[in-house]
């Protein structure tokens, strides 16, 4: 199945408006469809361009997804263009003009006449109600291509796409076979290198697709299988799954939309343990992280950003004449300030960060991008240095991230081990 998308608007064109939408798309149509988009086209307000558009699309697509120009002013040409290039003509939809009043007067909006054009659906296309804003929803039947109209609002498209777009496509995939789609989550191996591990397995698994997908600084392995059912898809998959992890070991830290954060908290959660932070130079990205999982209150106790040298010595008890000898950014403070941030907080696990994000600071032995990583456990300390390139941003989003990953490989540890290290008061809770 050839599923494009197309973008209109002059916004797009100029700078002014940055396409947020076909992320959303086009992550979905993978997720539950497995499927990706072909090509996308982005084009202004202009009628003869716009008309020109859909007639190529039309001709070699089986899906279209348009977003943009639906609305009320006269630069919305998109369903104009639409009626115009399949020949037909435009015709009030009283639902849609109706729901189009509702909403007007439950805000106590007047209603102008320009508003109204909104609720114009080519003759023959079907409209469906919009819950999230007046434009609807309309789908067009071209020969053997369906395009599917949303407006550009992101609250709007992601509720139409999410709701309506997607469901139909599965139904239409469906037809064709049942596809499953398995992504397999990695942190520390380069995308060159997952495709390198994974070439050995292709002969393995011929009715398997491999695919790739950097999410940095994680990389996905995408796993695509379809069947004429669901068991047979499925098989393909689990089959194809097993023999990646076996080579990809721990590096493996979650499956489809699981994050990284979410895969740590169920670790903590199985042992009955707690974790908290202090973090330099990532400033919150890791706290941010973990409270961005919901339920986190039952694993994730805290976070300080201990960011000068005082909040590191208040805070995690971090001896000053410790920074005085080994300085801010070592080995010594990052295991100072996990073993303290443990203590302070009374938690199982202590994680911490220091380093050099950049663009100033750094020196010959830790240059800019240096980045030291404490971890505590009731197993131990352990200490990892790590230099990331990149601007500051790229450097503080890795090293977050690779924090939250050395805890999660620590608590792989054994659990033997485990029990005979741990604090009488952080033993794991009974099952």
């Amino acid at each position: 199945m050839r599923v494009e998308t197309l973008c209109t608007g002059d916004e797009l064109l100029t700078g002014l408006t940055a396409d947020t939408n076909s992320r959303f798309f086009q992550t979905l149509l993978l997720d539950r469809c497995g499927l990706t988009v072909r090509r996308s086209t982005v084009v202004g307000d202009v009628r003869g361009d716009l008309i020109e558009v859909l007639d190529t699309l039309a001709a070699r697509c089986d899906v279209v997804l348009v977003s943009g120009g639906l609305g009320p002013t006269t630069d919305d040409l998109t369903i104009e263009c639409a009626a115009e290039a399949s020949g037909v003509g435009l015709v009030e939809d009283e639902r849609v003009l109706e729901h189009i009043r509702a909403r007007f007067a439950k805000r106590g909006i007047a209603l102008t006449p320009n508003n109204a054009r909104q609720a114009r659906v080519p003759v023959g296309a079907e409209a469906v109600l919009n819950a999230e804003g007046s434009a609807p929803l309309i789908i067009q039947r071209r020969g053997a291509c369906t395009f599917f109209f949303v407006p550009g609002v992101p609250r709007e498209y992601r509720h139409l796409v999410a709701t309506f777009v997607l469901p139909r496509l599965e139904a239409m995939v469906a037809r064709a076979g049942v596809t499953r789609l398995r992504i397999l989550k990695t942190m520390g191996v380069p995308e060159s290198h997952l495709d390198e591990k994974m070439r050995p397995l292709l002969p393995r698994h011929p009715k398997v697709t491999f695919g790739y997908r950097t999410h940095a600084p994680e990389n996905h392995l995408k796993l695509l299988a379809t069947a004429p059912d669901d068991a047979a898809a499925r098989q393909l998959v689990e089959a194809a799954e097993a023999d990646a992890r076996a080579v990809l070991g721990d590096t493996v830290f979650g499956v489809d939309d699981e994050t990284l954060a979410q895969v740590l908290g169920r670790a903590l959660l199985a042992r009955g343990w707690t974790m908290g932070v202090a973090e330099s130079c990532t400033g919150g990205l890791i706290s941010a992280a973990c409270t961005d999982v919901s339920g986190a209150s039952g694993w994730f106790v805290g976070g300080a950003a201990t960011y000068a040298v005082s909040a590191k010595t208040t805070w995690a008890k971090v001896p000053a004449a410790l920074v005085d000898t080994h300085g801010v950014v070592s080995a010594e403070v990052a295991e100072a300030m996990a073993v303290g941030v443990r203590e302070v907080l009374g938690t199982a696990c202590g994680l911490s960060t220091t380093g050099y994000a950049g663009p100033t600071g750094g020196d010959e032995k830790n240059p800019v991008g240096t980045v030291y990583l404490g971890v505590a456990t009731p197993a131990g300390v352990t200490v990892e240095r790590h230099v990331f390139g990149g601007d500051r941003e790229r450097v503080r989003s890795f090293a977050a991230a690779t924090a939250l990953d050395a805890l999660r490989r620590r608590l792989a540890v054994s659990e033997d081990t485990v029990s005979q290290m741990v604090d009488p008061k952080q033993q794991p809770k009974k099952k």
